[in-house]
C-alpha cells in the first residue's frame, strides 16, 4: 500500500487542526465533516483517511471529534444529523425484541366432556 505524505508533523497538530476547523464551523454555522476538514487543511480526503496509518490514536479522536460535532450540532435539524450519522457514521435503526421472556402459554383443553365436538 503506497501511503500519502504526511500533511501533519504529529498526531497532535493534527488533532489541533481538526479543533482550529470545528470552531470556525461553529462560528460559521457549518457541520464539521472529513470533506469540509479536507477543504479547510488544503489536503485530500484521501490524505485525511491516510492519517490513520501514522497517527492510529490521534485518528481516531479526530473521527470521536467530527461525530460529536455532528450529534450535538446545533445549526442541523433532527432529520438532517441522523441522515448524516446513519450515512457518515454508521449508525443504524434497530428493533430490539426480547425473546428472554419468561412468559408462556399455557393451552388448557377445558371443553366438558358431554359436548359434542361434532356441532
Amino acid at each position: 500500500m503506497v501511503l500519502k505524505k504526511r500533511s501533519f508533523k504529529s498526531g497532535k497538530e493534527f488533532e489541533n487542526k481538526v479543533k482550529e476547523y470545528i470552531n470556525w464551523c461553529d462560528s460559521k454555522g457549518r457541520l464539521a465533516n472529513v470533506a469540509g476538514f479536507a477543504v479547510y487543511a488544503d489536503i485530500n480526503q484521501d490524505t485525511f483517511y491516510a492519517q490513520k496509518e501514522y497517527y492510529s490514536e490521534s485518528f481516531k479522536k479526530v473521527n470521536d471529534m467530527l461525530e460529536d460535532e455532528a450529534l450535538n450540532n446545533k445549526y442541523l435539524n433532527d432529520t438532517r444529523i441522523i441522515f448524516y450519522m446513519k450515512n457518515k457514521c454508521g449508525y443504524k435503526d434497530r428493533q430490539e425484541i426480547d425473546t428472554t421472556s419468561s412468559n408462556r402459554i399455557q393451552i388448557i383443553n377445558d371443553l366438558p366432556s358431554d359436548v359434542d365436538e361434532d356441532k
